[in-house]
């Protein structure tokens, strides 16, 4: 009974994957400004109450590394397919964010130059609060990812997995945009350069 009546909760979870993994970066969307590392300049959210509230999400849609954003030295950003992914190790590593629907409306509207177009269900909690994510429903050219962008990354996942440097290197040296793109050696200077 309590998840149906949820079902119409004013709040959602909003999982990130890419750069929103990492908080400072995800915070922009909320109170507006700039991140250090790159980004679009961010408008901000019209409610900037952050309730500061996140948890660990395996998404099952493998991760993919797509576009040319220039804010982010026209480095490829993270998209995942639409395509459910059986194979537990193609699961994407993403971060869940209690927010307002309003406020995922907003953080949505100021999304890459509207490439995310796709709002992908993922479920719901314990308590019937609905889980969603956002991606593309286009076919998008694969693109290597900045340094800044993968340091941008590379804090989220240290943030919400602890994960060390080399679990980071063996999860992102298969991701399209970066396989053949980036030798491990390289990479590995990019993730212990943070």
């Amino acid at each position: 009974m309590k998840r149906e009546k949820n079902r119409n909760s004013t709040h959602l979870w909003y999982v990130g994957y890419g750069s929103n993994l990492c908080r400072e970066r995800f915070l922009h969307y909320i109170d507006g400004g700039k991140f250090q590392l790159g980004g679009k300049p961010c408008t901000g959210c019209r409610d900037k109450i952050f309730l500061d509230e996140s948890k660990p999400f395996k998404i099952p849609h493998g991760l993919f590394f797509a576009n040319s954003a220039p804010w982010w030295g026209n480095g490829g950003v993270a998209f995942i397919s639409l395509k459910r992914e059986l194979n537990k190790n193609k699961h994407t590593y993403g971060r869940m964010w209690k927010i307002t629907r309003e406020q995922f409306l907003d953080i949505w509207n100021q999304e890459g130059g509207g490439w995310y177009d796709k709002e992908l269900p993922l479920g719901h909690d314990n308590d019937g609060v609905p889980i969603v994510t956002i991606t593309s429903s286009n076919k998008l050219e694969s693109n290597t990812p900045s340094d800044n962008y993968l340091k941008t990354m590379v804090l989220g996942l240290e943030e919400t997995y602890h994960l060390d440097k080399k679990s980071i290197l063996e999860y992102l040296i298969k991701k399209p945009g970066i396989k053949g793109n980036l030798v491990k050696k390289i990479l590995l200077e990019i993730i212990n350069s943070n």
